[in-house]
């Protein structure tokens, strides 16, 4: 009895260690999927109705991210960046019903795109603070050298075992509003310093940078990061999405206004890693959520309440361009804006920069909203002592990227000048006037621009040696002033005077 009691345990025990071994291997053989969603560019609450198509939207954006969820639990939603200014609505509200929508979609995580500073680091702190997700940020830092807002340098998410580390990168800090509290550190070193010891905390299986820079400074992240096996970055277009490889790994871009997600499927075998993407367009074929659609009707309708207001006769369209001829040529509107700053502050020079400049408007009532819409960052008209010579310098970091659309082309008032594309960055500028004399480099001149350019922005770096006579503290936004500018006008009749003459030769 006891022999077969002991075979019978041996028999047991022998066809349980081989099911376990038989179920060890299925489970090491079975794949294990997680989704990465990925989207940016979150200017507007509704859909973008322009020449692209009728596309984006946060309820739309919604009903696309729970189907990907019913399909599969494990999947994590990154917002790459940008969701303040740029717009008539980023403008007025400064992201924070982007916030509140985002809230209700319950995403997992953001990065800082460089116009989430347009209004000031204070605002983009508030930002965060009403965020119920994390941000993170692997580069920037406040002045102190400590990461910008306490947030985490990265992030490691573990979706059904298998580890995905991600990492924060932003770029082109001196394009958005500088005021000293934020600090934009070299994204290479920052990369790699945070890769190490992201390394240290935790084994990943797959590390993602989400990135606000170009295509040229992603593939050398990539380069000089052998560790990342994906970028997300900041859109390349408004109507296209892409899909880079590079080096056997990818680069992803989807399209601006929240016009596609970049979906990635990470399916592990073993110890092998494969990356599987997908690009879902988020256009009028996409239900809006009925919840979030009845929200960003609310905001429509306040927006409308909020800046229908006529505030002057428009005789004259105020053309910007459709090849953003105020980023490298005289345009009207471009003197309508540097005029209401030399006239609010009675100035020698106002200085607009182009690529502030952010729509046309048609011919008939001008409206409160046409004004928040052709200067939608809510810059402040600050008043400056500046000397010929950096007014020379600036006219001349102004034109140094006309050919690449540079949005630092200055616009003028008070001002006459020539320039020729194709000379030496740094020798364009001749016969400069002001006021129909000649510019004297010794002579102190004053000049009304925005806060953006006075501080650095653009590569404005000259004025730093100037005197402020009204600064930002107690100056008026941009906006503000063009309203006021228009209300005293009555009749708003603009043309081309020849302020500005370009040269070829």
């Amino acid at each position: 009895m006891n022999r077969l009691l002991i075979a019978l345990l041996f028999f047991v025990v022998t066809v349980s260690s081989f099911m376990t071994d038989v179920v060890n291997v299925e489970a090491k053989d079975n794949p294990r999927k997680a989704t990465i969603l990925y989207f940016n560019d979150a200017h507007e609450v509704s859909p973008v109705v322009n020449e692209y198509g009728d596309r984006g939207g946060v309820a739309r954006l919604k009903t696309a991210i729970d189907l990907v969820r019913e399909e599969n639990k494990h999947t994590l939603v990154a917002f790459g960046g940008d969701l303040g200014g740029g717009t008539l609505f980023g403008g007025v509200y400064q992201g924070f019903p982007i916030v509140e929508a985002f809230n209700r979609i319950d995403i997992d995580i953001a990065n800082f795109g460089q116009h989430d500073f347009d209004f000031g680091s204070h605002v983009t702190k508030e930002l965060v603070q009403e965020s119920e997700f994390p941000w993170i940020s692997s580069n920037l830092t406040d002045a102190e050298g400590s990461p910008f807002a306490d947030v985490s340098t990265f992030k490691i998410f573990n979706k059904r075992g298998i580890k995905i580390g991600l990492i924060g990168l932003t770029d082109n800090m001196n394009t958005t509003t500088i005021d000293g509290q934020v600090e934009q550190q070299d994204i290479i070193q920052s990369a790699k310093n945070t890769v190490a010891k992201m390394k240290e905390t935790k084994k990943v299986d797959v590390i993602i940078a989400l990135t606000q820079e170009n295509l040229e400074k992603d593939k050398q992240l990539l380069s000089a990061v052998p560790e990342i096996d994906a970028v997300f970055t900041e859109e390349k277009a408004e109507n296209q999405s892409f899909i880079y490889e590079f080096d056997s790994r990818y680069i992803f871009a989807p399209e601006g206004n929240i016009g596609s997600i970049i979906r990635l499927d990470i399916n592990k075998k073993g110890k092998d890693i494969q990356l599987n993407p997908e690009i879902i367009e988020i256009d009028h074929t996409v239900p809006e959520d009925l919840e979030l659609k009845s929200f960003a009707d609310y905001y429509e309708e306040k927006l409308e309440e909020d800046l229908g207001q006529s505030i002057a006769q428009l005789e004259t369209p105020l053309i910007y361009g459709d090849n953003h001829e105020s980023r490298y040529q005289e345009t009207n509107i471009g003197n309508f804006v540097a005029d209401s700053y030399r006239s609010y502050f009675n100035a020698d020079i106002g200085f607009m920069n182009g690529g502030g400049i952010r729509t046309s408007v048609p011919e008939g009532e001008f409206t409160l909203r046409d004004s928040y819409s052709i200067l939608p960052f809510r810059n402040k008209v600050i008043l400056a002592n500046v000397t010929g010579d950096t007014i020379r310098a600036a006219l001349e970091n102004g034109v140094s990227n006309v050919e690449n659309l540079g949005g630092g082309f200055l616009q003028v008032s008070g001002l006459k000048y020539s320039y020729h594309r194709n000379k030496l960055e740094g020798s364009r500028v001749d016969n400069i006037l002001v006021n129909n004399e000649p510019l004297e480099l010794q002579k102190d001149y004053t000049v009304a621009m925005p806060n953006y350019i006075f501080n650095g922005g653009d590569g404005f770096t000259m004025f730093s040696q100037s005197m402020l006579v009204v600064n930002e503290t107690n100056a008026r936004t941009d906006a503000e002033v063009l309203i006021e500018y228009a209300k005293n006008l009555e009749v708003i009749h603009e043309t081309i005077e020849g302020r500005i003459t370009v040269s070829d030769k």
